[in-house]
């Protein structure tokens, strides 16, 4: 057995993750001092980066700001309303597929380390049985089954051409390219199964599921996973919007067919009650939708990428600095985005939404107000480790790397490969890296394979078997890991072929395949938030 940087992917799959202050007093002393700071952050961005935006911003059981921000259809002149104007939050809504999936192994109906074939008898869906390990639900919430990745959860122009989610799953099937519990890539696919399946358990459709046994018990009464939203649903819905030139214009809005994974449609005042209930470990109020242990369990680490960076809770992912105790979730639809924030050691929930889809997303404004309050340690000058062999460690995972959450075959490589990242080794054994886009950033060895970002809370973690890179992981980036790029596919080596690449990408723009696949890029290299595969 060959010489290995060891990574127990499972140990921690039901402890609780404790780290950071303690619970006690709210951060919030003083409301009105946190809406004129809330003011401040959003006048910067609103009628330059959104057209317009929603915030809710909760202390315990109690929101402390509920706030709108801008307009909601600028054709129209409507303002935003935090409790009136809907909007389409696209992955946070995985949030509530993967509660729904909790309270099914609470009731007993579901198991999250069970085959998930087992749930499907009465289904014409199936997972292949390409491994000898199964694909559970602990894998479909940690996004490890190890599925293909792909860029479009089924986005369709017309309503009308929505079709069932068993048929979606059936004619979406994706390939198990990898053994389940290995490496994390962000899946649409395994959520919308998994959303199948909370359906299956209990015959009934998903959204009728989530309607009945979240929403409702909730008071969520402004949010849906229907589409399109129900005529006599309260509220209205925000229009997207999309940039043009120094002004927004009204776009035409899109529908996902894969529902689990990011056609919620819900208000500001609603995301609350949704965080609250989380935070109150399954109660909101007199209304309990689950029980504390489930909270625990839900809440707990389940996946394991790297002690040293951001990992999967059930449904959340790690924010910041994995010793914040800081989960939450980021969302995006073609022209709708969102990010969603719990700070449990501080009883503290954040949610912020757009109805556009800019450079800078909403998580910029969640970063704002997390540090403003300090809800994890500001980032301090990283200590180089004082152990030798540095600078021939970073001549060992020097390279290109591309992420396992991107499609690896196919047209749509050429995203991947306009998403490589280049590792160079820097002085005194650190590291610089750059990306096509001109993104450089330097990085300090803190411990042996692991590096700090100089100025910031972003750690690179290396995997390393007998002198090579198994495995690159980055903090920032738990949607997936990186992996390194044989030479002939290294963007060096294939320039022309990717110029070709994208010259043929951009002439694709005119068919609707070809501009979600093209928003999905440039979300990926700009938006701030991680789902590289959420365009939902």
């Amino acid at each position: 057995m060959g010489c290995r940087t060891a990574v127990n992917r499972t140990s921690a799959k039901t402890d609780p993750q404790s780290a950071g202050s303690q619970p006690g007093e709210s951060p919030f002393t003083d409301s009105d001092e946190l809406e004129a700071f809330v003011d401040d952050v959003m006048a910067e961005r609103v009628g330059t980066t959104t057209p317009g935006a929603t915030v809710a911003i909760i202390s315990g059981d109690t929101p402390v700001l509920t706030k709108g921000y801008g307009t909601a259809d600028v054709d129209a002149g409507v303002p935003v309303q935090a409790d009136e104007t809907v909007f389409r939050v696209g992955s946070v809504g995985k949030l509530l597929t993967y509660t729904a999936v909790m309270q099914g192994v609470e009731q007993g109906v579901l198991d999250l380390d069970t085959d998930v074939n087992s749930y499907l008898s009465d289904s014409a869906v199936t997972v292949p049985d390409t491994y000898d390990d199964p694909v559970t639900l602990r894998h479909l919430g940690t996004h490890t089954a190890g599925f293909e990745s792909t860029l479009d959860p089924e986005i369709v122009a017309d309503p009308t051409a929505l079709d069932s989610l068993e048929t979606v799953l059936i004619d979406q099937q994706r390939s198990r390219i990898r053994p389940p519990g290995e490496l994390v890539g962000y899946s649409n696919y395994g959520a919308g199964l998994a959303g199948h399946i909370v359906a299956e358990a209990h015959d009934t459709t998903f959204e009728k599921h989530v309607q009945s046994e979240l929403l409702d018990p909730l008071g969520m009464a402004h949010s849906t996973f229907a589409q399109p939203v129900p005529a006599d649903q309260p509220g209205d819905l925000a229009a997207p919007h999309i940039r043009d030139g120094e002004s927004f214009q009204v776009a035409d809005d899109v529908y996902i067919n894969m529902r689990p994974a990011g056609s919620l449609s819900a208000t500001a005042t609603d995301m609350a009650a949704f965080m609250r209930t989380h935070l109150g470990d399954g109660a909101i109020g007199e209304t309990r939708i689950f029980d504390v242990e489930t909270a625990k369990t839900m809440h707990s680490r389940h996946h394991v990428r790297h002690p040293a960076v951001t990992n999967w809770r059930y449904g959340f992912h790690e924010y910041g600095n994995p010793d914040a105790n800081l989960i939450g979730h980021s969302g995006a639809t073609v022209n709708f985005t969102s990010y969603l924030l719990l700070a449990p050691d501080h009883d503290v929930g954040i949610f912020v939404a757009y109805n556009s889809n800019p450079n800078e997303g909403p998580k910029a404004v969640v970063d704002e107000i997390v540090a403003e309050y300090e809800l994890q340690h500001a980032p301090t000058m990283p200590t180089p480790t004082s152990k030798s062999g540095g600078q021939e460690r970073a001549e060992i995972v020097a390279g290109e790397y591309s992420r396992t959450s991107l499609p690896q075959s196919g047209p749509l490589q050429v995203v991947d490969l306009l998403a490589h990242l280049t590792v160079e080794p820097a002085v005194n054994g650190g590291l610089r890296t750059t990306t096509l886009e001109g993104d450089a950033r330097e990085w300090v060895e803190t411990d042996p394979y692991v590096y700090r970002e100089k100025s910031g809370h972003d750690v690179l973690a290396f995997e390393v078997t007998d002198g090579e890179v198994d495995v690159l992981n980055m903090s920032s980036e738990p949607t997936g890991v990186y992996r390194p790029v044989p030479f002939h596919e290294r963007q060096l080596v294939t320039g022309s072929v990717l110029g070709m690449a994208v010259s043929g990408f951009g002439l694709s723009l005119a068919d609707w395949g070809g501009h979600s696949v093209w928003q999905q890029w440039k979300q990926y290299r700009t938006n701030d938030g991680p789902d590289t595969e959420d365009f939902e």
